[in-house]
């Protein structure tokens, strides 16, 4: 039996910056081909780079990677790419009108079987292009049959003996396009609460929500409530959000108004505008994605403590969110657990406590994957999915396909993440406050924004009953 090593994968992507609906959207990285599983003997097949553009035309979406050699690089026996998981809307082998390899017609080549190769390809929708032949470039051009978001994923490429495994972008969920993406990175830890809103404008949200005040009530002007931190899971920089009891009882923005409470949130730009595309506007279909963990032994009261709300930014009825998901415990700290929440100010179809007792030990000191899908009309659809990154436990599956998702007299949703909680009793405008004993310091990390439309509407600012 011949035997196996492992050699190094090198990839180094240029990170997306955001971007709108337009005509072409580049991705491009170099990759250094090495096999994830090469045959003892074999030489190093060289190195590629891969490019990747999207054109988009009348009724169909056209990607196109470009793979060139360089280093001496070996010719390309065949290119795999992972189309992702079709029960969430990914597009299948069926969903390509057309596929051609350096302008020749290649679509009665294409498989979705690996065959008998040396690929340990862990994807079960795939597409893969064989006999690409001795070339200098292979520009792969693929014709699905509508729009399909991008998104994160894998390639692979089989060079001699050696099978690469590349991390790429491909096409994702029907009739969606990416219109907003941020992380943190490494220029950030340590700046000012200014700075990092201005940073986080650069990409459609803002952090002007927090303790960071004077004047009013629970001021912390040189508390420390966001931060970029380097994260040992992921290997890249993450915000971390805090909120405190101690040394200061942070508040709500210094407000003397909400004196019952702390608020520690960014959230979509409130701009209807320019960043129309990071909000949910009358009939569109929204998909937001985002990842965040919870310390060990976070601690929730029997009042809210919200994590992430889609709210109204204006109208009759914003006063509260629409959908919030809480960490909440009972009076005594214990059944601590995890709820998504739905109202609707001003009418009766809020339907309350919608996902409820799914263990909070299940998320401490764990990251998590949030997908959470809108539609924003009174008979809309909400559906809600967390799945745990470490082993891929999917920790919440909602979804209603009848759920007022609008409040009357707004003209947008916007999107929040972060900490705002309730002092559970306690008054800043008291001495002493009184807060709950169960209160201290948390925080809560953030990372991997996505936000995903299909069929935006035309005219975003206009109110709508």
């Amino acid at each position: 039996m011949k035997s196996f090593t492992r050699v190094s994968l090198m990839i180094a992507i240029l990170i997306l910056s955001v971007f709108a609906c337009s005509t072409r959207n580049p991705f491009s990285g170099e990759i250094s081909a090495a096999s994830e599983n090469t045959q003892s003997g074999s030489q190093n097949p060289g190195s590629y780079k891969i490019s990747l553009n999207t054109a988009q035309a009348l009724n169909d979406y056209i990607w196109i990677y470009t793979i060139t050699k360089t280093d001496k690089a070996k010719d390309i026996g065949y290119f795999i790419l992972n189309l992702g998981n079709p029960d969430e809307a990914s597009p299948t082998i069926n969903n390509i009108i057309s596929a051609r390899i350096n302008g020749v017609d290649w679509t009665s080549k294409l498989k979705n079987t690996n065959g008998n190769t040396s690929c340990g390809i862990l994807a079960t929708n795939f597409v893969k292009f064989e006999e690409l032949g001795a070339a200098d470039q292979y520009i792969v051009e693929i014709k699905l049959d509508t729009i399909y978001a991008r998104v994160n994923t894998t390639g692979w490429v089989k060079a001699g003996t050696s099978c690469s495994a590349l991390s790429l972008q491909g096409p994702g969920r029907r009739g969606y396009q990416l219109t907003a993406s941020m992380q943190s990175d490494s220029t950030m830890p340590g700046k000012k609460y200014n700075a990092i809103n201005t940073y986080m404008k650069g990409f459609g949200f803002d952090y002007s929500e927090h303790p960071n005040c004077s004047g009013g009530y629970g001021g912390h002007a040189d508390g420390i409530h966001c931060d970029t931190e380097l994260d040992p899971f992921f290997n890249k920089y993450v915000f971390r959000f805090n909120i405190h009891i101690d040394p200061v009882i942070d508040g709500d923005r210094c407000s003397s108004g909400t004196v019952d409470r702390q608020r520690n949130e960014m959230k979509s730009a409130t701009n209807n505008t320019t960043w129309a595309k990071v909000q949910g506007n009358w009939d569109e279909w929204q998909l937001l994605e985002w990842k965040f963990k919870l310390p060990k032994g976070f601690q929730p009261t029997t009042s809210f403590c919200h994590i992430h709300q889609l709210k109204a930014q204006d109208g009759p009825n914003n006063g509260s969110p629409l959908i919030t998901i809480t960490p909440r415990a009972s009076s005594s700290g214990g059944n601590k657990r995890i709820q998504i929440i739905h109202s609707v100010d001003g009418a009766s179809t809020g339907k309350g406590t919608i996902v409820d007792n799914i263990p909070l030990a299940d998320f401490e000191d764990e990251w998590v994957q949030v997908k959470e899908e809108v539609h924003y009309t009174h008979n809309g659809y909400y559906a809600c999915k967390i799945t745990r990154v470490k082993d891929g436990k999917v920790l919440v599956d909602y979804k209603d396909e009848n759920i007022d998702m609008w409040r009357k007299g707004s003209s947008y949703m916007r999107n929040k993440y972060g900490i705002y909680r309730s002092l559970a009793g306690g008054r800043l405008d008291r001495n002493p406050v009184g807060q709950s004993p169960l209160l201290k310091n948390e925080s809560l990390w953030l990372t991997d924004f996505n936000i995903y439309e299909k069929n935006p509407n035309p005219n975003p600012g206009q109110v709508h009953d």
